[in-house]
């Protein structure tokens, strides 16, 4: 082969020569390309992949902290309906044993009242009962000194009537 075959070109042909020369020019394109562009397109890639491995850790991480504040949540709301109940089983206890107290106060207000216009009726019975006396003994009193035309002392009046109610009583 010639020289000039060698290094030339035909038409559509590609020679030895021009294949070399290709060969070298693409190294040197891959080097400098492996060298200004690579490193840094590397780099890249590596940082993005760290990022979204470490923003599917931080939503691994932020479900889980989901899930456990919803089950905090769903407890408290649980225990939040206990302590409503028992609030209102409280409520009820303290309103039935509340009623049951007024009901006994009133019943002993009620039992004290009837025992004081117990005691009461009886008072006025017995002033009744002496006011009537001393009226029968003014009443006897004066018939009787009509009767005998005679006067007699307060003292012998009481005296008389004391033993006339005495002699009733018997």
């Amino acid at each position: 082969m010639t020289f000039q075959i060698l290094f030339a070109a035909s038409a559509g042909h590609i020679y030895l020569g021009n294949t070399l020369w290709y060969l070298i020019v693409f190294a040197i394109l891959l080097l400098l390309v492996k060298h200004y562009a690579w490193g840094p397109v590397s780099d890249m890639m590596e940082k993005r992949r760290q990022k979204v491995i470490s923003d599917l850790d931080s939503a691994a991480d932020n479900r889980k902290k989901a899930e456990v504040l919803a089950n905090e949540r769903e407890a408290a709301l649980k225990n939040s309906r206990q302590e409503a109940t028992q609030i209102l089983t409280d409520a009820k206890a303290n309103a039935e044993k509340t009623s049951t107290q007024i009901v006994a106060e009133a019943n002993d207000n009620a039992a004290s009242i009837h025992e004081k216009a117990k005691v009461a009726a009886a008072q006025a019975k017995a002033d009744a009962l002496d006011e009537a006396r001393a009226q029968v003994a003014d009443i006897s009193v004066t018939i009787a000194e009509k009767v005998i035309s005679k006067n007699l002392s307060a003292d012998d009046q009481k005296d008389l009537v004391d033993q006339f109610i005495k002699g009733l009583n018997k």
